[in-house]
């Protein structure tokens, strides 16, 4: 379970690293880009999430591939809170910010290299964010006109810089 946790973790750290490199040399943005590469996600390896993430990760291995999966006593409410303390304490999740339509344009792009990562590892929507942004947007995730343009226009230079990336 902790060998998986740190291997599935660490690549997808490293898919959200690559995607921000990319969005780091197509925008102006490249020192700030670069330095949340360095440091994304660092927190699921700290006191406060690892053994939660450790089960939460577990837990969604097991509902992926049907197994059946129950936490030890008292271990649900630490995952509920380590993921609380995850998305209040990382700016690329709309739940750091009063208002997501505050987050920065360096926010939203983390944000869609990790949509997008996600979108690879799971093999979903040819490795694009758009469909994240899709189900997310509007639903979970109410951003104004700007910013919902801003987002898409960050998943379409994504996407198209990372198939010419190779």
């Amino acid at each position: 379970m902790v060998v998986f946790f740190e291997r599935r973790t660490k690549e997808h750290i490293e898919r959200v690293r690559r995607c921000l490199t990319v969005m780091a040399s197509v925008t102006e943005h490249a020192d700030e880009l670069n330095e949340r590469a360095r440091v994304h996600d660092a927190s699921k390896f700290g006191p406060e999430e690892r053994i939660p993430y450790i089960w939460l990760t577990e837990f969604h291995r097991c509902r992926r591939t049907g197994e059946p999966f129950s936490y030890p006593d008292g271990m649900e409410e630490r995952v509920r809170s380590a993921i609380d303390h995850h998305i209040t304490t990382n700016r690329h999740h709309a739940d750091f910010h009063a208002d997501p339509n505050e987050m920065t344009d360096v926010d939203l792009i983390e944000m869609v290299c990790d949509w997008t990562a996600m979108s690879q590892e799971f093999r979903q929507g040819g490795g694009s964010a758009r469909g994240w942004a899709d189900k997310t947007i509007g639903n979970r995730l109410h951003l104004n006109h700007s910013r919902r343009q801003f987002v898409y226009a960050m998943i379409d230079l994504l996407d198209s810089n990372l198939d010419s990336d190779g």
